[in-house]
């Protein structure tokens, strides 16, 4: 009820302003821990992307491209779509950053999915996945990767390579966090002439017998 020209107005601002920040970094550390409640809808990943794509091409900035590519025969996913829409534009944020620290002036964050076989788990050779039918949503940035010292511990809450102020080091332990309780498995690495890519598998959702699987919401 204060007005701008109270002398406690400012004060009470910056309590909210804390409050919220506060509220957000709560958020973020039950989504690392797998506590917080997810609503899961059958989705499809395109469609999510779509979706957010809008946004994320402004939160980008003109310097840095947005190139979306989708796979063929994707079949649905069971997540929470809020949430994931949180971790599409974690990790192109976090992309962005990455390439604007590389100083080359631009870059390309590229999104992809694709369906992922049995036959495609086992040629993966990874003790963690296991096999089975999966969609990949993956986020490739043309920065300039990310240093062997820092790759087994970029999940970790807290930990950030950016100065101080700049960063919570939360926006992958959220991701993480977020894909570990929807069912699915995150991994990072380095790519082929710079960049790093991060890689997201979600099982393919498999309706009970007699259930539709195009309860498909946006």
């Amino acid at each position: 009820r204060l007005t701008p020209g109270d002398s406690h107005y400012d004060d009470i601002q910056q309590i909210k302003n804390n409050s919220n920040r506060a509220a957000s970094l709560t958020r973020q550390l039950l989504a690392f821990s797998r506590q917080q409640t997810l609503r899961p809808q059958v989705i499809q990943l395109p469609d999510l992307v779509s979706d957010v794509s809008n946004l994320l091409k402004r939160l980008l900035g003109e310097a840095v491209k947005l190139d979306v590519r989708h796979g063929r025969g994707l079949g649905p996913v069971r997540a929470d779509p809020g949430q994931l829409e949180q971790v599409i534009v974690n990790l192109g944020v976090n992309a962005r950053d990455a390439i604007m620290e590389a100083k080359k002036g631009g870059g390309v964050v590229r999104i992809e999915t694709a369906a992922v076989e049995p036959k495609d788990v086992r040629a993966l050779e990874s003790d963690v996945l296991p096999e089975g039918h999966y969609i990949l949503l993956s986020v490739t940035d043309s920065g300039v990767g990310i240093p062997k010292e820092v790759m087994a511990k970029i999940f970790e809450p807290f930990f950030t390579t950016k100065e101080m102020g700049k960063g919570t080091g939360l926006g992958l332990s959220t991701v993480y966090g977020i894909v570990k309780q929807s069912g699915g498995y995150i991994f990072a690495r380095n790519v082929v002439g710079g960049g790093a890519r991060f890689e997201i598998y979600l099982p393919v959702h498999k309706a009970a017998p007699g259930q539709s699987t195009r309860n498909i919401t946006k």
